[in-house]
């Protein structure tokens, strides 16, 4: 049986290494609407950090906590 992943798990699979992630890989790999799920990982106690890269582009992290 498969096991479908949520978009939290996801997210936080891609997010645990640590390292910055575009907002254009999170909405491929994720979900189109990522911000979403960040709101909800923030909501949970997750620490993910967003900088701004480029004009309208961002990058996330996940924190350690």
């Amino acid at each position: 049986m498969l096991v479908k992943s949520t978009n939290l798990e996801k997210l936080i699979a891609i997010l645990k290494d640590g390292k910055w992630h575009s907002s254009d890989e999170l909405a491929a790999k994720v979900s189109f609407r990522f911000g979403d799920t960040v709101f909800k990982a923030r909501n949970k106690g997750y620490f993910v950090e967003k900088q701004q890269v480029a004009h309208n582009k961002f990058e996330y992290r996940l924190l350690a906590p």
